[in-house]
């Protein structure tokens, strides 16, 4: 897995690019990033997500504990362009209902900044309603 963390299209949002499995081996990176970004007071984080073909309940488990923690602090992860099977996952799970899922990084970051929507559990049809 690569992970690449850059500034988003808005300052004081970064946008985490993830690419490759994110399973039990790999899932301790995303972790240090996601911490990282936090311990530098980053709690509103937007994750691209289509260049990660599969995910296992490690890594779900280090989602959960990550947007637990940028709740806490008033903020969120907000997941962009999220692959079908990844996607299946969150639903079957029913974390879908925890993760805002947007179907651009655009709308991603567009929800991180909006006021009173950190943490708001949004799906890629009701933040986008042409998509349904």
């Amino acid at each position: 897995m690569d992970i690449t963390v850059v500034e988003s299209s808005a300052p004081g949002v970064p946008l985490v690019q993830l690419r490759g499995e994110i399973d039990l081996h790999t899932c301790p990176e995303l972790r240090a990033a996601l911490q990282r970004l936090m311990e530098e007071g980053k709690f509103r984080i937007v994750l691209n997500m289509s260049e990660v073909p599969y995910l296992d309940s490690a890594a779900l488990g280090v989602l959960v504990d990550a947007v637990r923690r940028a709740r806490e602090n008033n903020g969120g992860l907000y997941l962009a362009q999220v692959m079908t099977f990844v996607r299946r996952a969150f639903e079957i799970t029913r974390l879908i209902r925890i993760f805002p899922v947007y179907d651009t990084i655009d709308e991603a970051v567009a929800a991180a900044l909006a006021s009173g929507t950190a943490g708001k559990a949004v799906s890629g049809s009701e933040a986008n309603p042409a998509a349904a």
